[in-house]
């Protein structure tokens, strides 16, 4: 995927009310994404003062982060700033600027403690479809610096899916992430009956046991399984450490799951049955899980899934990758998701989540 509300900041808005659609064609520049995280961090003035300075330094007209600047004034209800705003903007572009909106008044998002731990949750079979998952995983590991993958409800794994498990962390370790298995023991019995001595095959089921026994600290198994991975390869095996984040069972009951699986962090209310969508409002945060796995199932339910953001205010990081990877597993479904209504600030976070790839999001109208 998430100490998302932690020190690195980022966000992207559009238009209060100008702009409809998601292509979003500016919405890449790395002003917007550093406003954008620091907006869902609850960071206002930080994230004002980067869109603010990137528009200065602007020798051409981004109207992405005017757009952004806007509807973030909207949001904190910086009525001075914003018609200061609207003469430079109307000056610039000769053109109306976009129309004052109360969106609400916002709260800073609840912080999560400077030891929560991001926490991925991996479900189906482990097989080679879950490249853009694993992708998402690197990402969101790299911005808190440490994950949590969890394998409880994991139904099956093959040597490709595998392969491409310990690719990933490999390289969340080469990133210097840390990186922590969550019921291995799960996980352990889909391959370790694959796992031969003297069979020179199935390399990746060896590792991916090995990675296992460790996370289980296991250690004598561990090391009895390494001997006979260095007598069957040739070749020397991982050594054995102690997993690197020690409270690993207050850490699976504490930390929110964000995944395939999917635990939540999302407000919603049912539409009407007419509309048979969902409603997202409010400050989201990382404090509920429920209304996630609702939306999952809901979701499971319709071949199309419409969520209205329209009353959406804010998002923080972590329920972003919980948004996302519940998207990704509708989208496997053969669902076609739809985010309508969304405010520029969301937008931005949610495009940096990569959300825009697995669902189609539209702007607010006005």
């Amino acid at each position: 995927m998430l100490d998302f509300s932690g020190n690195d900041p980022r966000a992207l808005a559009i238009a209060a009310g100008k702009i409809q659609v998601g292509e979003l064609s500016d919405s890449d520049h790395p002003a917007a994404e550093e406003a954008a995280v620091l907006f869902a961090n609850g960071s206002d003035d930080a994230a004002v003062a980067v869109l603010q300075s990137a528009i200065e330094g602007s020798g051409i007209g981004n109207e992405t982060l005017w757009s952004m600047l806007f509807d973030l004034c909207c949001l904190t209800g910086r009525k001075e700033l914003f018609d200061e705003l609207c003469i430079a903007y109307a000056s610039q572009f000769s053109r109306s600027p976009p129309i004052w909106s109360e969106l609400g008044t916002l709260a800073a998002p609840k912080r999560q403690p400077r030891d929560a731990t991001p926490s991925i949750g991996l479900t189906g079979v482990l097989n080679e479809q879950a490249s853009a998952q694993f992708d998402q995983i690197n990402k969101i590991a790299l911005k808190a610096g440490k994950v949590k993958i969890d394998l409880g409800r994991l139904r099956g794994a093959d040597e490709v899916g595998c392969d491409k498990l310990i690719a990933v962390l490999q390289r969340m370790r080469q990133q210097r992430v840390q990186v922590r298995l969550g019921n291995a023991r799960n996980m352990l019995p889909m391959i370790e009956g694959h796992v031969q001595p003297g069979r020179r095959e199935g390399r990746s089921l060896w590792l991916m046991m090995l990675e296992l026994l460790q996370a289980l600290e296991e250690q004598e198994r561990f090391e009895e399984v390494a001997l006979d991975y260095a007598i069957t390869f040739e070749e020397s095996p991982p050594s054995y450490e102690a997993p690197p984040l020690a409270s690993a069972t207050s850490a699976q009951t504490q930390a929110p799951t964000a995944a395939s699986q999917v635990g939540g962090n999302l407000d919603f209310m049912p539409l009407d049955s007419e509309a048979g969508g969902y409603t997202l409002e409010g400050v989201l945060s990382s404090s509920q899980a429920e209304p996630i796995r609702n939306l999952l199932a809901f979701g499971a339910s319709q071949d199309i899934v419409e969520i209205d953001a329209s009353r959406l205010q804010r998002i923080d990081f972590v329920s972003a990758g919980n948004l996302f990877n519940v998207l990704v597993q509708l989208q496997a479904l053969g669902k076609f998701c739809t985010i309508r209504g969304l405010n520029g600030m969301v937008a931005a976070l949610l495009r940096v989540m990569g959300v825009h790839q697995v669902a189609q999001m539209e702007l607010r109208k006005g």
